[in-house]
């Protein structure tokens, strides 16, 4: 586990700069869950947490990163899919290594999901994270449906 740690320290708690809109926008990256998940395709979702943070979820290899992501200030809906898009660029080296290492340690077979980078983040980060992380732990589903699909 301490590895993964420590590429979580090294390689993802970092501020990313963005240009948005012509201004410069800062992203903190405040927290990393990684996850076991059924499924082995690749996927990202976005989940956000509060007016300036939010949570970007990839999904590859059988393994669900959870990054929690706070920015400088609250930024428009039609810059997300460009910004999302530099940002899973940026963090796929990253996310690899974590990934690499997890596999070396046979984490699969150990663990279920752990938090794994915590930089200050906020009470509602928090709780997003440590209720996700529960229900990882509890083989509940992560989002509850409220509507009929």
């Amino acid at each position: 586990m301490i590895g993964l740690y420590d590429i979580a320290q090294r390689e993802l708690a970092k501020d990313l700069i963005f240009e948005v809109e012509g201004e410069s926008v800062i992203l903190s990256i405040k927290g990393v869950m990684l996850a076991t998940i059924g499924s082995t395709q690749y996927s990202f979702s976005f989940v956000e947490v509060s007016e300036n943070e939010f949570v970007i979820v990839i999904q590859l290899r059988g393994y669900a990163i959870y990054v929690g992501i706070e920015s400088d200030e609250g930024l428009d809906e039609d810059v997300y899919v460009d910004l999302f898009r530099e940002l899973i660029i940026q963090l796929l080296p990253a996310i690899e290594l974590l990934l690499q290492r997890a596999d070396r340690m046979n984490y699969r077979e150990k663990r279920k999901a752990d938090i794994i980078l915590d930089d200050g983040m906020s009470a509602e980060m928090k709780e997003f994270f440590y209720r996700t992380l529960s229900r990882h732990m509890k083989n509940l589903p992560i989002y509850d449906q409220t509507e009929v699909a």
